[in-house]
């Protein structure tokens, strides 16, 4: 129940180095602790997330291309978008009320998007991606009022871009979820989308360096994956 409140609030109408980087381009001092410290802990994650950098993520596959359509209707080559930013994506459809699904993922990502304001300069390294994968519904201008408080936020410019996409059809939209391995399924009123929940993480080459379902989408965990990148790079 708190993620589908959270998401129904969301919704409105419906580094090239590690953490030292960020903190210096603010003006503080040297941080003690790891991204994760800047989220509260949820009852449902009873486990404490590994020290940044003291793991290697691996490398999946290259996320595959498309065109994805944004708020604006722009089109846009979903692998261009990708490039030159670490990358926390996920599918969902607008009308989804399965608890265990898309709200799960909308609330997670909503709830990086607002910590990320404690992470100053983490804005140029990370990015957030939400596609939609019921394109007949979920319209540019659906998904442009859906992402409508992201637009009026005063802080955006402080946290990180959040892009909200969608696709003209099926067309364009299968290669996407072929190539991410994201099956989708119609019930018979085609009104109830059946999936598996799942977030990508992609790095700034277009590699995907990690999946996560139901159970480990924490935003802990996730930030903490973004954070071993940026040291991963720091160290290449």
């Amino acid at each position: 129940m708190r993620v589908l409140k959270k998401f129904l609030v969301f919704s409105g109408v419906a580094a090239t180095l590690p953490a030292l980087w960020y903190t210096l381009m603010a003006g503080q001092a040297a941080p003690t602790r790891p991204f994760s410290d800047a989220f509260t802990p949820h009852e449902e994650f009873q486990f404490d997330p590994p020290k940044p950098g003291s793991y290697t993520l691996n490398r999946f596959r290259t996320a595959p291309d498309g065109r994805v359509l944004d708020v604006n209707g722009q089109t846009h080559s979903f692998a261009a978008l990708t490039r030159g930013k670490i990358n926390l994506v996920s599918f969902v459809y607008l009308m989804c009320g399965d608890e265990n699904g898309c709200p799960i993922a909308m609330s997670t990502l909503f709830e990086i998007h607002d910590a990320s304001q404690k992470l100053p300069g983490l804005r140029e390294d990370v990015q957030l991606i939400t596609i939609s994968f019921d394109p007949a519904r979920d319209t540019v201008e659906a998904i442009n009022s859906f992402s409508y408080p992201l637009q009026i936020d005063a802080n955006a410019d402080q946290k990180l871009k959040w892009h909200v996409l969608t696709s003209s059809g099926m067309a364009d939209l299968q290669p996407i979820l072929d190539g991410f391995g994201q099956v989708i399924d119609r019930s018979n009123d085609q009104e109830v989308i059946n999936h598996l929940l799942r977030m990508y993480l992609i790095d700034r080459e277009g590699v995907v360096r990690n999946v996560y379902g139901l159970g480990t989408i924490d935003p802990r965990l996730l930030i903490t994956d973004v954070e071993t990148l940026l040291l991963e790079e720091s160290r290449s």
